[in-house]
């Protein structure tokens, strides 16, 4: 007696699809015509999905599970007349890692010195397939295997192109100046890969993970340039700084000066008092240049006066025979005893 036939199943392995897996770099693999038997079955994995075609024109999506290749008498017909199947089969978490770079400098207004500089940056991503069939119809096609060079290269140039308008939209909502971007690439990349990963699953069936920027790039003649408009504004800013002390000052004279008149009408015993507050002190600063022994008025920098001859000078007396410091009015020397006066 014979076996019974056993059914043909269709299974991802690397010896029917010659992928190397080992790199989890792979987001499609495709076989083409290998059903050999009416009752054949498909088996996608757990970690992938497959796309099916038929007869070329055919496209059924599968998740994960065992299914029959052919639904119907009808199908089986047109296999065994030449009907081609295909099966795609696109993985469920491999990401693929992707460099980018801004092949030019963007123009940039920059928010704090309003001057116009160059920039451009360099990062990286991670791309999944979250759309199967979007995947399909946009990125393989009618490609027999997965290029990843191309792939690399394709959505490099993607993101290159849309970085300056990411760049300058997530700039001007952070009111970022060109000193921050560093300190701030973490939180740019992340608003920027916010940005790009809804626009990549739309058109490609594709998810944006870790957005990251690794460096920016900013000429030294501009950054010279914006150093040169912030210390000017600097000191522009000292100077402005002292015309408003300057005019607090008056305005204080100002307040004193209007709270004395009204004084003079209001409270005329208070404002005597005030009157005669001031001439003591005027009084005071008239004396400091009178001496004491005789009246007469000298300069602010004699030393005796020049009518009696008397020491005026507040200064200390340095003796002359040993070097000690006395009083201004010391008449002889704590020293060494030696007559001064």
């Amino acid at each position: 007696m014979f076996g019974k036939k056993q059914k043909q199943v269709i299974k991802l392995q690397q010896d029917l699809c010659n992928a190397n897996f080992d790199d989890n770099e792979v987001l499609f693999v495709r076989v083409d015509d290998v059903v050999t038997d009416s009752e054949a079955r498909l088996e996608v994995p757990i970690t992938h999905d497959a796309i099916v075609i038929k007869g070329g024109g055919d496209m059924r999506y599968y998740k994960s599970g065992t299914y029959d290749v052919f639904d119907d008498k009808k199908e089986i017909k047109n296999w065994k007349s030449g009907l081609s199947v295909e099966v795609i089969y696109i993985p469920k978490d491999t990401r693929v890692l992707i460099k980018w770079g801004t092949p030019n400098r963007l123009k940039y207004r920059d928010e704090g010195s309003k001057k116009v500089v160059s920039v451009g940056a360099r990062g990286e991503f991670d791309v999944c397939v979250s759309n199967p069939e979007q995947f399909f119809r946009k990125v393989v096609g009618v490609k027999k295997e997965f290029n990843l060079n191309e792939f690399r290269r394709r959505f490099s140039e993607t993101v290159a192109t849309e970085f300056a308008d990411l760049f300058i939209n997530t700039v001007s909502q952070k009111k970022l100046t060109y000193d921050k971007f560093t300190a701030n690439k973490k939180a740019i990349g992340e608003s920027m890969g916010e940005a790009l990963s809804p626009e990549f699953e739309r058109q490609w069936g594709l998810s944006v993970l870790n957005f990251k920027i690794a460096d920016f790039d900013l000429s030294d003649e501009d950054v010279r340039a914006i150093e040169s408009v912030a210390q000017a504004e600097a000191a522009a800013a000292k100077v402005e700084k002292i015309y408003k002390e300057e005019e607090r000052i008056d305005d204080k004279q100002w307040e004193r000066e209007k709270y004395i008149r009204n004084m003079q009408l209001n409270d005329k015993l208070a404002y005597y008092e005030v009157l005669k507050s001031q001439n003591a002190k005027d009084e005071k600063s008239q004396n400091q240049n009178v001496c004491p022994h005789c009246g007469a008025e000298h300069e602010p920098t004699a030393v005796f006066c020049s009518k009696c001859g008397k020491r005026v000078s507040k200064n200390p007396v340095v003796c002359p025979d040993c070097g000690k410091a006395n009083g201004y009015d010391s008449a002889f020397c704590c020293g060494c005893g030696r007559k001064l006066i």
